[in-house]
């Protein structure tokens, strides 16, 4: 969280408002599709709300999701697909 705070910090005080906008919009957008995404995955007698609500909140992030600048949506998934990966060969971290 700090980093990427900071990291959109600086980017700001570089004054690239579209790059800032850019890579915070596409963290709060990917956290939120995740959310979404699994409210649908959840058994029906967990849910709290219709199951086409998290349904249109996805479908929302994918569609805002256009919005962004495409370099920096790729780095994002680039960065996305290095941890998917390093979870994969070291798995989760120790909980403590």
């Amino acid at each position: 969280m700090w980093g990427c705070g900071g990291l959109i910090a600086g980017l700001a005080l570089l004054g690239d408002i579209r790059l800032t906008w850019s890579f915070s919009a596409f963290t709060v957008l990917i956290y939120y599709a995740m959310t979404n995404l699994a409210a649908l995955r959840m058994p029906a007698a967990l849910r709290r709300v219709p199951q086409w609500v998290p349904g249109v909140g996805l479908a929302g992030c994918l569609g805002l999701g256009v919005q962004i600048d495409p370099a920096v949506a790729a780095a994002g998934v680039g960065v996305l697909a290095a941890g998917l990966i390093g979870r994969r060969l070291w798995g989760r971290p120790a909980a403590g």
